[in-house]
């Protein structure tokens, strides 16, 4: 027997728009209707979920993610991709993309496989939408939190053995164009409908424009460990903000970019380009001190993750905060910053058709939240996953 459900006096951003006094109406996985209330039908065997005072939106979808509450997917198994995808919910997250971070082959291939499994086995949290490959192709320059004995050079060899431990999971590859080897693997990625996503390069800006003739398509964590924009070498950065198709991954902790970057990057790329992503580590939703990422140690202090050199290790963000700082501290409309978090990481990873928006015959992934993005209730495919 099919179950009906619909939520009531809520404020709804679909996030093409916002309704007031709207109803979201979902039978068993999918959404049957979304409008206002005297436009919708409601059956009378309905289950009736008020929720006055509060604002309904699309689920959030992180397509760049290492771990949270003390798991990683580097951990390589079900159990912890599970805990991560509990903890994602309880912060208005009903889908995501774990990212692994270079390591040697076999760990790679442990990462994956787990990911498989969590796909098909399904989650008590967030969906598992596939794999994010970061790294190990990168540049030794732009390394960041990535252990330099794991870089190397882009194997085909190696991802085909990757892609098909993944059950064809892979969503997205960061990598560095500028590498030996990187052309035929961006161009096998565009063959096999995976993301290309420049990031950790230290290419320079005709190198960077020749990468998005080939196939690059994104650009990961947006200004971080990327060569940066001077006038007269425009670099990664200049040539991803001068290209009107790239996407561009936005950290918005308040600490990887300055306000000002996120305002002009908004500006420049547009409201349909920016993807709120938290890059977040292990450390995420735990306390301060010593944690571990891949063969790096890193520090937690006052929310800051960081290498014992110093340097940034991933974050401690959630995607609700992400989307409360896009109001906060750039100042867009909350329906715009709900659109970065939800509709445009669906498109950027092809689900757009069945997820990252309230319409009829989507997948019923829904968080209800106050208008400081403070989550109360995840709905995943119709079933509650969390209630504060």
């Amino acid at each position: 027997m099919k179950k009906v459900s619909a939520i009531k006096n809520a404020t709804v951003i679909t996030p093409f728009k916002t309704i007031e006094k709207g109803i979201v109406l979902f039978e068993d996985e999918k959404i049957r209707a979304v409008g206002q209330e005297n436009n919708v039908k409601v059956p009378k065997e309905a289950r009736i979920i008020d929720a006055s005072g509060k604002i309904v939106a699309p689920g959030f979808i992180d397509i760049h993610i290492h771990g949270g509450k003390g798991r990683d997917i580097m951990d390589a198994s079900y159990e912890a991709i599970n805990e991560i995808a509990k903890f994602l919910a309880s912060h208005g997250t009903t889908s995501f993309v774990p990212a692994t971070i270079s390591a040697s082959h076999p760990d790679l291939l442990s990462a994956v496989e787990a990911v498989k499994a969590a796909m098909e086995k399904g989650t008590e949290g967030a969906e598992v939408l596939g794999a994010h490959l970061e790294g190990p192709y990168i540049s030794p320059e732009k390394r960041g939190a990535h252990s330099a004995d794991s870089i190397r050079q882009p194997s085909l060899e190696e991802f085909g053995e990757i892609w098909e431990a993944s059950n064809h999971g892979v969503r997205i590859v960061t990598l560095a164009p500028e590498i030996d080897g990187s052309k035929p693997l961006i161009k096998k990625l565009q063959e096999l409908g995976v993301v290309a996503s420049i990031g950790h390069s230290n290419a320079t800006y005709t190198q960077t424009m020749d990468a998005i003739r080939q196939g690059i398509r994104h650009a990961t964590h947006m200004f971080n460990r990327m060569s940066g924009f001077d006038p007269r070498k425009p670099g990664v950065v200049g040539a991803v903000l001068t290209h009107g198709k790239l996407s561009v991954e936005l950290i918005c902790d308040e600490i990887h970019v300055h306000p000002a970057a996120m305002r002009l990057l908004t500006r420049v790329k547009g409201q349909k380009k920016v993807v709120l992503v938290t890059d977040a580590i292990r450390a995420a939703g735990m306390p301060n001190g010593e944690y571990a990422l891949g063969k790096q140690r890193m520090i937690v202090k006052n929310s800051v993750s960081r290498l014992e050199s110093g340097d940034f290790a991933g974050s401690t963000l959630t995607m609700d905060r992400a989307v409360r700082n896009m109001v906060r501290l750039v100042g867009v409309p909350l329906q715009t910053a709900v659109k970065m978090a939800t509709i445009n990481p669906a498109m950027v990873i092809s689900v757009g058709k069945n997820r990252g928006s309230l319409e009829p015959g989507k997948d019923a992934d829904l968080v209800m939240m106050d208008g400081d993005v403070n989550v109360y209730t995840t709905i995943v495919k119709g079933k509650v996953v969390y209630k504060a």
